[in-house]
């Protein structure tokens, strides 16, 4: 896990996995979802994935370069349910897509996935 938001790429989305220790749907998203595409030659290129834990004091350097733990930034997301996907501009830490809370359809996650990325790919290319 990065620990410091100014070490993430600019010109790639960054998917933020809000989780909780022990979470076997968050598991589920990571192996099945977001690990396979960080494999896939057409995807890996235009995302990056980031994990903070929602109950985690465990600090980080947030996207003003300033140091605040997981929980209080899942908090100032108002991530607040585990798994929680959040697709945010790497550069100023705004959302950029709509958010995939839950893993309520595992038959259409892949595609909600894909298509997040994708058009929070978009909106990122077209502000650089």
């Amino acid at each position: 896990m990065l620990q410091d938001s100014r070490l993430l790429q600019p010109d790639r989305v960054l998917v933020l996995l809000a989780e909780v220790e022990n979470c076997s749907f968050c598991k589920r998203v990571k192996d099945d979802f977001l690990l396979p595409l960080t494999m896939d030659p057409e995807w890996a290129p235009l995302f990056q994935v980031m994990l903070i834990d929602l109950n985690s004091q465990q600090m980080l350097t947030d996207f003003s370069a300033q140091r605040i733990s997981q929980q209080d930034l899942a908090a100032a997301l108002s991530a607040d349910f585990s798994p929680t996907l959040i697709f945010l501009n790497p550069r100023s830490g705004e959302r950029i897509g709509e958010d995939i809370v839950g893993l309520v359809t595992p038959d259409f996650y892949g595609f909600y996935l894909q298509q997040q990325i994708a058009q929070s790919y978009d909106l990122l290319t077209g502000q650089l």
